[in-house]
């Protein structure tokens, strides 16, 4: 199952303050940290049983420091004998000065869902798909992600960071860690190497993206790259007040009206997404998951 590429689709259609500051330089790097070695197992075996949920754990974990000062809400979203959708939301008690407005995951259980070469042909699934949405005056990147595991045949594994400005110090910030982690996936077989083109998405895009159609026994290498990204993203949340760009007016402005932008067109297009998986799938239900994700 893919949601990026529909979304990115759509996107391309649309685009043509306190908390969130510091005194630091416009040169501040974000700091390198061991982190990200602790968000995935090294063991293989643990790897190659992963599913949605071990996702989301996961991502529970990275950023806990945030989520717990966040309401978190589960919902069984719709449901047809095992198969099965919940959605986790986690949205900020705060009105302003808190980095993140809310967090939203969707998580397939003993799906089915249409083969990406043969629409006739359902395979079974579990997916875990959603986005990070930055605060209005913390404009950190706009975060996607998406692991769909079609199960002993590939993993459609998908993550990105969606730079809510063009400004060339927030992109050189935001943008080129991204492109490094990158180059470390262009060897793995199914790697999409082909990145979206920036001026499809009116500038856009972080020219990093994650993404692919894997096979299942390259887990030890996919999943915890796929969990860099997360953790960068939550090194740059840790170190927000060192990046004096996030408190420029006119990024804020920017960042403000483009993310509107990203969350109305990704909701008007998760209704097709979810035909994909045809036994949960009704047209009302479509409509309310994109408003339930953005």
């Amino acid at each position: 199952m893919r949601f990026f590429s529909p979304w990115i689709m759509i996107i391309c259609m649309g685009l043509g303050s306190s908390g969130c500051g510091g005194k630091a330089t416009d040169n501040t790097q974000v700091p390198k940290t061991n982190e990200s070695q602790a968000t995935a197992p090294n063991d293989n075996t643990s790897l190659q049983a992963f599913s949605a949920k071990d996702f989301q754990k996961r991502l529970d974990e990275i950023f806990q420091p945030y989520f717990e000062q966040m309401s978190k809400t589960e919902n069984l979203f719709a449901e047809k004998g095992d198969e099965r959708i919940q959605i986790v939301q986690y949205k900020t008690k705060k009105i302003s000065g808190f980095p993140i407005e809310k967090a939203t995951f969707f998580v397939l259980e003993n799906g089915w869902v249409w083969n990406k070469d043969d629409k006739t042909l359902l395979d079974e699934n579990e997916i875990i798909a959603g986005a990070i949405v930055p605060s209005d005056d913390c404009p950190l990147p706009f975060v996607a992600v998406e692991a769909s595991l079609h199960i002993d045949k590939y993993d459609h594994l998908n993550i990105d960071l969606f730079p809510l400005s063009k400004d060339a110090k927030y992109k050189k910030l935001f943008s080129e860690p991204l492109q490094k982690l990158r180059e470390q996936a262009f060897h793995l077989p199914g790697f999409f190497k082909k990145t979206v083109n920036p001026d499809l998405l009116g500038g856009y895009t972080s020219g990093g993206m994650f993404g692919g159609d894997f096979p299942v026994a390259l887990r030890d290498q996919t999943i915890p790259l796929w969990f860099e990204y997360a953790t960068l993203y939550k090194q740059f949340l840790d170190n927000r007040d060192t990046f004096p760009i996030l408190k420029n007016p006119a990024v804020l402005e920017e960042a403000k009206q483009i993310k509107q932008v990203f969350l109305s067109n990704f909701r008007k297009e998760t209704p097709r997404i979810l035909s994909d998986i045809p036994h949960l799938y009704t047209e009302e239900k479509g409509k309310e998951l994109g408003d339930y994700l953005f």
